[in-house]
């Protein structure tokens, strides 16, 4: 579409050109192909004119003004003030009139008779009966389990090589960024890091790798509704590759090395990754503030969200500023950590694999993992000490409180949020996963977004963990929209939903469930219900509630909402932050920490 948009835009001034030659690629590549098999020099030439021979450059030097913020807001308020001054009381009253209209036009429902002219799907098309991915189980000879996933793939390999980390420790949590990048950033024995990539491009279509952590879930009766156990996460170590067919045993070969042989003695590469990270962080601190809002909620509700708060979060960049400075000041302290992380898992018992391929391909794939298996350590070449608890035995929730974390920044990220199921509690989760859709579409939309400003707001609720949060986006609100928040309710005590609103937002629901997968991400999402123990009983009941949902439901949930304590967890500016406080109770008030970025 966005290739399509220009051509289309500016049609007038592109005479011989029609929108739809974006999409038809084949001959354009046939022809670059030509260029390049009669041995010109096609990307050579471009690099040697566009950037070699180009003389025109720019050097911009940024330097941060404290000072900044306050002094804009210093500068808007005396230009309003000066305006003001030139106004009549009439003029005054008209500004306030008309601030008013718009508001009450922003939050306007719109007329049944303009609701009936937009196509909409109904109940009625909705279908019924969940989708199955076919999953065959198998043992892995020497150890480990393979799961196949044999679906359609136009002879392309998808594999996802799992590690389990159940036997790290609690303090080895946060090195596993470091060193997922690392196994592809610091090149084998046999391979620097550029042959490395260079090889993984020509011979693959890609491998990535990363952590892969799951909830797993207490399935009381064959269905969702009960909490499940906070401390019950899967956590591993995760190897996404994909490739042709005829090149599996090159993509393999890649993997194991990758794996086993990753020179990760590299003192000067892990000190440049680290200080990347830290810039990272300290820009997404500004930029995505909602993330780690919500990652500093999902650590009060489960182990799964403690992780992710460790490898990612707040936490996490306080621990890669000691990394950095371990790097920088103790470099073999930590190889040795890096190195006792890698003998802790790699091996032929600790893997699975995920294996999407064509049905016909499904056999030679398969030896050939096999193979790659055989080659893997027998055992973990390192185990812990048996006095020496494991992340999970020593891992703790993060308590519930009232927090904000002050960065440099006119805009503000706000989240809250509660457990709103008890731990012996049952719920209807679908039915209440309606509602919460239907606020963010609607209540919360209306009120964060379109009058509040913010760049996005909404709400979320987990049918896992029973856990319910709000959230806005780039807001230049805070307590007001805490306060937003807070009247939900209210909202949904007085709520009057009309039948085709009701049914709108079942529809809406039920539709996120069915969004179009590609081969792979129907293996990935297949592996995901097998590692948390999801059933196709669990989901078709999932989706029966969602159906189900009633007016009541809406109004049930709002007294469950209503009985819970939301907590705040807030980033955004120090004056923002200390303007809320003056509004909020002595024993709500957020509890401020200065991110030194």
């Amino acid at each position: 579409m966005l290739s399509v948009m220009p051509r289309w835009i500016y049609r007038q001034q592109l005479a011989d050109c029609s929108p739809l030659d974006a999409l038809r690629f084949e001959e354009p590549l046939a022809k670059l192909k030509d260029r390049l098999a009669s041995g010109e020099k096609v990307f050579e030439n471009l690099l040697s004119r566009i950037i070699v021979e180009n003389g025109h450059r720019n050097t911009i030097e940024l330097t941060p003004d404290k000072e900044l913020g306050a002094k804009l807001v210093a500068d808007e308020e005396a230009k309003l003030a000066k305006v003001k001054e030139g106004m009549s009381d009439a003029d005054v009253a008209h500004v306030i009139a008309e601030t008013s209209r718009l508001k009450e036009a922003q939050l306007k429902e719109d007329s049944p008779e303009d609701l009936a002219t937009i196509p909409r799907v109904g109940l009625a098309d909705l279908e019924r009966t969940v989708k199955t991915i076919p999953t065959e189980v198998s043992s892995l000879e020497g150890g480990g389990t393979l799961l196949t996933h044999p679906i359609p793939t136009a002879g392309v390999v998808y594999a996802d090589v799992l590690l389990d980390l159940e036997a790290l420790e609690l303090d080895e949590i946060p090195l596993i960024p470091l060193f997922t990048r690392m196994l592809l950033e610091t090149g084998t024995s046999d391979l620097d890091a550029v042959s490395l990539q260079r090889r993984i491009g020509a011979r693959t279509g890609g491998i990535s790798i990363s952590s892969l952590s799951q909830q797993k879930l207490d399935l009381q009766g064959g269905g969702l509704g009960k909490p499940a156990d906070p401390f019950g996460a899967d956590f591993r170590l995760a190897v996404r590759a994909k490739g042709t067919v005829e090149k599996a045993e090159d993509m393999f070969s890649l993997v194991h090395a990758v794996l086993t042989d990753a020179q990760l003695d590299s003192q000067d590469k892990v000190v440049q990754l680290l200080t990347e990270t830290k810039s990272r962080l300290e820009s997404a601190f500004v930029s995505s503030g909602n993330s780690f809002a919500g990652s500093r909620l999902r650590a009060r509700n489960s182990a799964l969200g403690v992780i992710s708060e460790m490898a990612g979060g707040v936490t996490y960049y306080e621990t890669v500023k000691e990394m950095l400075k371990e790097a920088e000041d103790d470099w073999p302290s930590l190889l040795k950590r890096l190195e006792t992380v890698r003998a802790k898992v790699v091996s032929r018992d600790n893997v699975l694999i995920n294996l999407t391929v064509d049905d016909a391909a499904t056999p030679a794939v398969t030896s050939t993992i096999a193979e790659f298996v055989t080659k893997l350590p027998e055992t973990p070449a390192a185990a812990p000490p048996p006095s020496t608890p494991t992340w999970r035995e020593s891992i703790k929730l993060l308590d519930y409180e009232n927090e904000a974390y002050a960065i440099t920044t006119q805009v503000n990220y706000v989240a809250a949020g509660c457990s709103l199921i008890g731990k012996d509690e049952t719920a209807p989760v679908g039915k209440y996963g309606v509602v919460a859709r239907f606020l963010s579409r609607g209540y919360l939309w209306d009120n964060v977004r379109v009058v509040g400003g913010a760049y996005g707001g909404g709400c979320t609720f987990d049918p896992v963990s029973g856990a319910f949060s709000f959230s806005s986006y780039r807001d230049p609100n805070l307590q007001g929209t805490l306060e937003t928040y807070a009247k939900t309710v209210d909202v949904l005590a007085n709520l009057e939903i009309s039948d085709d609103a009701l049914e709108q937002a079942i529809v809406g629901a039920v539709g996120d469930l069915d969004s179009p997968m590609s081969p792979d991400a129907k293996g990935y999402r297949a592996l995901g219900w097998y590692l948390t123990g999801m059933t196709t009983e669990a989901r078709q009941a999932y989706r029966d509630e969602m159906i189900a949902t009633t007016r009541e439901d809406f109004a049930a949930f709002g007294e469950k909402l209503r009985a819970a304590t939301l907590h705040a967890a807030v980033f955004g500016s120090l004056e923002a932050i200390e303007k809320a406080n003056e509004a909020r109770a002595d024993d709500e008030k957020l509890k401020i920490t200065k991110l030194s970025v």
